[in-house]
């Protein structure tokens, strides 16, 4: 039996981001973020499934179609990694709300991405690093965190080689982490947009009144960050636990990030809470 997946492909990072706001987060949330690449399909092949001489040319999300059977019917897992990034979409596979399967060690906390390339002798170029990034930077975005301040296991951007239960060079030895963290970053802030503290000539969101109670969602050893404004890079006023109660008396959209402005006019990012 085939994995369940999502098998939706974007070519996009607009359409990667709107469809990433919509995942609702139940008992399980990764706190950080783990690359790798595909090895085989190596980029060559990859480009001759949909660009070569077949006669029935495999799209990106046959190939999603492809790989949901092939972990669950050959390899007989429960699931596989939750994102694909090829030169042309950002696919989605396994149910980015679940864990997947993909590290050993970093299966229970992160998403796994697949990049296509086997970059251990194909270039990873600047073009190549750019475009990945502008998925991770939309990953990065949706869960609220950043690439950097790397605790292993904890946070920060993950290699798959950085797993101690693996000797593999993933996601390949000409890609660089400083490198690729760098170019994430840079993705962010292109990104974010409207999704920013403003100044003081800016007007701020428009807050709509509102009037409900809402419990926070997040995972039981998290926290939800309640700032100043209806921004991530707001400060930070204080944090909320699992379970929280909350008073909404607005709501916020910033760029693509809905935002609840709850009592003491703080603000929360919409999609960790859950309303009563």
């Amino acid at each position: 039996m085939a994995i369940p997946y999502v098998g939706k492909c974007f070519p996009t990072a607009a359409a990667f981001l709107a469809y990433l706001e919509t995942i609702e987060f139940k008992s399980w949330t990764p706190k950080f973020i783990t690359m790798h690449h595909t090895g085989g399909p190596s980029l060559a092949t990859w480009k001759t499934y949909a660009h070569g001489n077949r006669k029935v040319p495999i799209t990106d999300a046959k190939w999603m179609s492809n790989l949901a059977g092939y972990y669950g019917n050959e390899l007989g897992w429960s699931a596989g990694p939750h994102f694909f990034f090829t030169p042309e979409n950002f696919c989605v596979l396994s149910l980015p709300e679940k864990r997947g399967v993909h590290a050993v060690s970093f299966n229970a906390n992160s998403w796994g991405v697949e990049c296509v390339g086997e970059f251990d002798s194909e270039p990873f170029t600047d073009a190549l690093r750019d475009r990945y990034a502008e998925g991770f930077a939309c990953l990065y975005l949706a869960l609220g965190l950043t690439p950097d301040n790397f605790v292993k296991g904890v946070r920060g951007l993950h290699f798959h080689r950085d797993d101690p239960k693996t000797s593999k060079t993933c996601p390949g030895k000409r890609v660089s982490k400083d490198a690729m963290i760098a170019a994430i970053q840079l993705k962010m802030v292109a990104l974010a947009g409207g999704e920013q503290s403003h100044d003081d000539d800016d007007p701020p969101p428009a807050v709509v009144p509102q009037k409900r109670k809402g419990v926070v969602n997040v995972a039981a050893d998290d926290f939800l960050a309640v700032r100043d404004e209806a921004s991530g890079k707001s400060p930070e006023t204080r944090r909320l636990k699992k379970g929280d109660t909350i008073d909404i008396i607005g709501e916020a959209k910033n760029g693509a990030t809905l935002w609840y402005q709850i009592a003491g006019d703080d603000y929360v990012a919409a999609r960790y809470v859950t309303l009563n």
